[in-house]
């Protein structure tokens, strides 16, 4: 049974349910201007701004991830699955940001990976909501094996990853 209130592993990671007691930390890594350049919501750094995105992030039916470096036991970011749509066999994973100094690593693929392994045994496709100048996230998303699906009028490009695609990529 599908259940998104788990705690994922990887080699390096943690994705563990985030709690009220997780905000300091992690505002502590979303404090930092230069993660939101990209983003639609480039004020985000802004403590007040965050204090929302995380509120909604505890509320969120589907749980959030905190992500922890197990090697430095140090919180790195969050993601989380969203709009789940059993009918249509598909969820969203994101509202993803992690410390810069884990871009162009392993990381985002590592984290992505296990939420993708997983949500793939029960549903047939992934979709990422990206803001289109949001260069990092789209060129993430796509070594991920996900193509652009469609573009919102307001400037969200979505991109989609079908369990089939996935799995001839991961074999």
């Amino acid at each position: 049974m599908l259940d998104f209130k788990l705690n994922f592993e990887t080699e390096s990671f943690s994705l563990i349910q985030t709690e009220d007691f997780h905000f300091e930390e992690l505002y502590s890594v979303a404090s930092n201007p230069v993660i939101w350049e990209q983003h639609p919501e480039k004020d985000r750094w802004k403590k007040t701004i965050f204090s929302s995105f995380f509120q909604t992030a505890i509320q969120n039916e589907l749980g959030c991830f905190t992500i922890l470096d197990k090697k430095l036991d140090k919180f790195i970011g969050s993601t989380r699955f969203y709009s789940h749509d059993v009918t249509d066999s598909s969820v969203r994973i994101g509202y993803t940001f992690l410390s810069p100094e884990y871009w162009g690593t392993s990381a985002n693929h590592q984290i992505k990976k296990v939420m993708l392994d997983y949500v793939f045994q029960y549903i047939k496709k992934v979709f990422f909501d990206i803001g289109e100048n949001n260069v990092r996230s789209r060129k993430a998303t796509e070594k991920l094996g996900a193509v652009q699906y469609k573009k919102r009028d307001d400037g969200i490009l979505i991109y989609m990853l079908l369990k089939k695609e996935y799995l001839l990529r991961n074999l």
